[in-house]
């Protein structure tokens, strides 16, 4: 299941001690073998729990009361016959007809409105009723009742139809994510830094702060964007070689859901699924580890968390595991609506008297004092119930998120698989609504880390840095 920017005073903390920087230009621009003036690790740490804390404590009101009233009135919409249908995968079993192609497309906007979980959020029936119109007008175009019809042109009619409007990080139709139009990739440059990018007039949507070739904190390119088209080839006098970040790459022989390592010297837990692998029995016993052994890391004074590569699972397991390290249950700031439609209180066998209405429920956050320093290790593949990591861990002191800039897949938890009556096309998405920290839908644009890396790059880096800094435990 499922659930920024630096603040201004982040951002003078990081000025804080940077010597001026020559007249930019590409000869003048550090190497790979030195990095500019360090950034103070006291103030840099500082800066970014001063922001956590205050987005914690301050932030705008979450209410979601306008995306989650009653439909009581479509408690019966679907017979015991059809949601079996629609619940079960099969394939095209006669010859698709314009009636029946036409049915499917009715059938997947009835999903939407009485079962998905943002359905009101992105519009509702004012924005999905001409959306079907729209899409059964497509259908129709140029083809006659006798026509010959095939699946994939209902599943491209209705991907086509109803992409531009769901930005939805786990919404499937078929096996095309409806967020790949809208994702957002990161990019760097290469072994460029920066010392002092205020000073020269950088624009900050390029340059971020990052982990130098000797460990010391600093400056480089970065930037998120969709692919690459719209991002600078010149700035500043700097010469930008964009390159795609992209996610880890893991070099581990056999799969698994969590390990715990050392990465020269510093203590490090691995979580690359939070749910278990059907063909690996000890993938079970592996969770159960994860979620019992929270509290042996607790007076770690290093600790490294890698959820590269988290796809997601179920929030159960990192639950148990943040209680045992701080000591209380999860901290976050959050508004989360489960909706008790027909369907899915027949998939999650919910009670059926709950059907027509939403659960709502909220926590205002708590801030957990914490001695240590947590290094979280984040990518782009780090989504769903991986990225409620990155959610718990926010609201503790001294963690600094390193990598790239998270999946963006939390709006829409308490996803289920659908299947359309006729085609078979499969439909996958959430019956809940859900935001963490602000009323902001992160989905295909992700948490943003602390210090942005290479994925590939995280643990050397973070090694390097604490040796630079003396952060490693004697």
């Amino acid at each position: 299941m499922k659930r920024r920017a630096l603040s201004l005073s982040l951002s003078l903390l990081l000025m804080a001690g940077c010597a001026p920087a020559p007249e930019p230009s590409p000869t003048a621009a550090p190497t790979a073998s030195q990095s500019p003036e360090p950034v103070s690790f006291d103030a840099f740490l500082a800066g970014v729990n001063e922001a956590r804390r205050s987005a914690l404590e301050g932030g705008e009101p979450m209410d979601i009361s306008a995306w989650t009233s009653d439909f009581r009135e479509q408690n019966d919409t679907f017979t015991e016959a059809e949601m079996e249908r629609l619940l079960t995968p099969h394939n095209l079993e006669k010859a698709l007809t314009m009636e029946t192609a036409r049915e499917d497309i009715e059938t997947f906007f009835t999903l939407l409105r009485t079962t998905y979980g943002a359905y009101d959020y992105f519009g509702g029936d004012e924005v999905f009723g001409p959306l079907e119109e729209q899409a059964i007008a497509a259908l129709e175009s140029g083809k006659e009742e006798g026509d010959i019809l095939y699946s994939k042109e209902i599943r491209d009619i209705l991907y086509d139809t109803v992409s531009p409007v769901i930005r939805d990080g786990h919404f499937m139709i078929g096996e095309k994510h409806l967020i790949e139009e809208v994702r957002q990739e990161p990019y760097y440059v290469p072994d460029q830094y920066i010392a002092d990018p205020e000073a020269e007039g950088l624009d900050p949507a390029y340059v971020k702060p990052t982990i130098g070739p000797d460990g010391a904190i600093t400056y480089g390119f970065f930037a998120l964007s969709h692919d690459g088209s719209d991002l600078p080839e010149t700035l500043g006098g700097y010469t930008l070689d964009w390159q795609p970040c992209g996610m880890a790459d893991l070099e581990e022989p056999e799969p698994f859901v969590f390990a715990e390592r050392a990465y020269e010297g510093l203590p490090m837990l691995v979580s690359r699924k939070m749910s278990p692998y059907e063909m690996l029995p000890e993938s079970e016993a592996e969770l159960e580890r994860f979620a019992s052994c929270g509290g042996e890391y607790a007076d770690a004074p290093v600790l490294l968390f890698d959820v590269r590569r988290n796809s997601g699972g179920s929030d159960r397991w990192i639950m148990d595991w943040f209680e045992g390290w701080t000591g209380q249950p999860c901290a976050s700031r959050w508004v989360f609506g489960q909706r008790y439609s027909q369907l899915s209180c027949k998939a999650f066998s919910y009670p059926e008297e709950q059907m027509g209405n939403w659960r709502v429920a909220q926590e205002e956050g708590t801030w957990v004092p914490r001695e240590g320093v947590t290094f979280l290790l984040t990518d782009k593949g780090t989504a769903s119930s991986g990225e409620t990591v990155v959610e718990f861990l926010h609201s503790v002191e001294n963690v600094l998120v390193v990598g790239a800039p998270s999946s963006g897949c939390a709006l829409v938890p308490n996803n289920w698989h659908f299947y359309l009556p006729n085609t078979g096309i499969e439909v996958y998405f959430g019956t809940g609504l859900n935001f963490c920290e602000t009323m902001e839908n992160r989905d295909g644009t992700g948490y943003l880390p602390d210090l942005w890396v290479n994925p590939t790059e995280v643990p050397a880096a973070v090694a390097r840095l604490c040796a630079y800094y003396g952060l490693n435990p004697q």
